[in-house]
């Protein structure tokens, strides 16, 4: 009786849940949680060089085991079939993805993607998709008016109108709201103000930025990437409404480059590169902050501004100049009566 009652006896080991597998050779072996994954061949014949070195497995959950007094409250049927698990050898062979990319490695590769085919980012973000769009719109706009600028640009007058096309196709409502609110026309006056301020800054700006401008004006995906991190840098320490206008300067002067560069007929994916690189530069900080500083209408209000400083300055000017004037008239007067 005491040997009857001894075989149906359990006898637990605190500690990790041993493994009891048994393969194809018949042989019984027991293996704690730190494993091997050995992929077999279909063929049969085991490589040991394709052996993965021992690797702590992720636990997804407390083992039962570690928990105290789990033990004593499962029943003898539980207990003998819980401790092992059997494998076939198909599931010994999948593989595991628990180790994915993280979020800043995938957002990097992304953005990585996205500045080398010239689009927009994928990753979503908190930039309106409105001010995205108004804004390619607007510097596709622009590379227009500097190509019509241009008198070197070969078969100017086909590339104008491939890009009317485009705009008119992709972005032909925001084409037609920045035309009719003004905000086209302020962006093409401030502009104008920084290429009379500083001429020599968006001229030849391949040739200024690289060793190879050649090379970039005939890629649209080296452009695309020149004109990203030229706009990165304008913009990097602090956003205001000069430095996008910068901005636009450069992408239509290298798009001008680059059309004045080709050969024969410029391809129209090469000259509305600096347009896709704008648009993926406004997903990021240079985006929300013109969403947070009145949108693209915030151009009218600084051109204002800038008017009425001009304004205030050439007065300014007017009265110096009349004050020193009669300073010297009566300076002068003076002389001739003594």
């Amino acid at each position: 009786y005491f040997l009857k009652n001894l075989s149906y006896s359990y006898y637990f080991q605190i500690g990790p849940i041993a493994d009891i597998r048994w393969q194809t050779t018949v042989k019984r072996t027991t293996e704690n949680n730190n494993i091997a994954i050995h992929v077999i061949p279909p063929d049969g014949e085991e490589d040991d060089e394709f052996v993965p070195p021992l690797r702590p497995r992720r636990k997804l959950s407390t083992p039962l085991s570690a928990l105290p007094g789990a033990v004593d409250g499962l029943s003898p049927d539980l207990l003998r079939t819980s401790p092992t698990r059997t494998l076939s050898p198909f599931d010994r062979t999948k593989r595991r993805f628990s180790t994915m990319v993280s979020s800043a490695a995938a957002a990097a590769v992304s953005r990585r993607f996205s500045a080398t085919i010239g689009w927009c980012l994928a990753t979503p973000s908190d930039v309106k998709p409105q001010i995205v769009r108004q804004g390619r719109a607007l510097c596709l706009q622009y590379i227009k008016t500097q190509i019509r600028r241009s008198s070197t640009c070969p078969k100017k007058q086909i590339v104008m109108k491939r890009l009317q096309r485009m705009l008119e196709t992709e972005c032909g409502e925001e084409a037609v709201n920045n035309v009719e609110t003004g905000v086209f026309t302020a962006l093409r006056a401030l502009c104008a103000a920084l290429e009379r301020k500083r001429p020599d800054a968006f001229r030849h700006v391949a040739r200024q930025a690289t060793r190879a401008p050649s090379a970039m004006l005939r890629s649209d995906t080296a452009l695309a990437e020149l004109t990203l991190a030229l706009a990165r840098r304008i913009t990097r320490d602090n956003v205001t409404w000069s430095k996008i206008a910068a901005v636009f300067c450069i992408c239509g002067a290298l798009a001008k480059e680059a059309a004045e560069s080709a050969d024969g007929e410029p391809a129209l994916e090469l000259v509305a590169a600096p347009a896709a690189a704008l648009a993926d530069l406004l997903h990021d900080s240079p985006g929300s902050w013109i969403a947070n500083n009145g949108g693209w209408n915030g151009l009218i209000d600084r051109l204002r501004a800038s008017d009425r400083d001009q304004r205030t300055e050439k007065t300014l000017r007017v009265l110096v100049s009349f004050f020193v004037s009669s300073c010297l008239i009566l300076l002068l007067l003076r002389w001739v009566w003594s």
